[in-house]
């Protein structure tokens, strides 16, 4: 079985790219102010690290697309066969909608990839290998893909289909788009899908994608068209892990967390579920601590999430985590 990987990546630094975000911003009639974040769009090379991982804990890759808006960075080797640069217009059916800056209208294109393999692993720049794993860990069968959760059982919650239900703090976009996912699903196949999905590398399947933006096209469409992030947005690769779920050529895997934080469901799991996971949102007061307990446990993936709110002094943090997890130079890079 052959399996692809496919970033998405920016260089927010570049004053090209700058100009037409900015001249794009200018037009948008209701434009979210986290949705035009410097922060939504700084590269602080996670991808080569990110790369990194992939060179260590699975050679057995086949080749690594990274889409982007007409940008290379400067590290990479692109004469390294496994590396294809992908631009955004040669992805989208409706090529009038660019720019975008929008990671849900460019994730919701990924499929149509010239030479794209049927299975594929979707990255964020943000997402790491922390450990050896295999093509198992991502796919049961060639024909079931697994879909990483955030609890062994889902429970009932009110909030799961009403943003209202949430505390104002957390009612952020990314939260907006889970909810408008979910009822979209809900209400083209009344069923209901109480799992959260973990922010993390997600396992793909073309053809189902092509199924997907099938079935839910219109608001696809829609999404694909919004320059920028807005509250009635969905999540093409949600859709997918929801529409799997129902269909079952996915089965949910509870990814267990790697932190200081861990609770005594985390600590139970340990015997009986080797996956794990490390995740850490940038902006919180403290991440040392997390950071030096996902260094020592080694999980089998890692995010490291940057938001609008992170400081200057994390930055410095993850860069220095990153260069000591991830210290031996890959054959991606010049």
């Amino acid at each position: 079985m052959k399996i692809d990987i496919v970033y998405t990546w920016v260089d927010g630094s570049d004053a090209n790219w700058n100009r037409k975000r900015k001249e794009k911003a200018k037009i948008e009639k209701h434009l979210l102010s986290e949705a035009n974040s410097d922060a939504r769009f700084m590269d602080n090379n996670e991808l080569k690290f990110s790369l990194r991982s992939i060179s260590k804990f699975a050679p057995w890759v086949n080749n690594i697309f990274i889409v982007t808006d007409n940008q290379i960075p400067n590290w990479l080797n692109i004469s390294h066969p496994k590396i294809k640069i992908i631009d955004h217009s040669d992805i989208f059916t409706d090529k009038k909608v660019l720019p975008t800056f929008s990671a849900r209208g460019i994730e919701s294109q990924l499929h149509h990839i010239k030479d794209l393999s049927e299975h594929f692993i979707y990255f964020n720049d943000d997402m790491f290998l922390g450990n050896f794993c295999t093509p198992e860990h991502f796919y049961i069968n060639e024909n079931t893909a697994r879909v990483f959760v955030s609890e062994i059982i889902s429970s009932r919650s009110k909030k799961a289909f009403d943003i209202s239900k949430r505390p104002k703090h957390k009612r952020n976009d990314h939260q907006y788009a889970i909810v408008n996912s979910r009822n979209l699903v809900k209400e083209r196949f009344n069923k209901s899908i109480y799992f959260n999905i973990r922010h993390g590398a997600k396992p793909l399947l073309k053809s189902k994608l092509y199924e997907v933006e099938k079935v839910f096209g219109d608001k696809l469409k829609t999404t694909a068209q919004n320059s920028f992030r807005t509250n009635d947005d969905v999540l093409m690769l949600h859709l997918f892990e929801y529409y799997a779920i129902i269909k079952k050529f996915g089965k949910t895997k509870y990814l267990k967390t790697v932190s200081k934080k861990s609770n005594l469901l985390d600590l139970f799991s340990f015997f009986i579920n080797s996956y794990t996971f490390g995740y850490i949102n940038l902006h919180d007061k403290n991440i040392s601590a997390n950071l030096d307990y996902i260094k020592a446990n080694k999980p089998f993936m890692i995010c490291l999430n940057q938001t609008p709110e992170t400081p200057i002094e994390n930055l410095e943090k993850i860069k220095q985590f990153l260069e000591s997890y991830f210290n031996e130079k890959s054959p991606f890079e010049i």
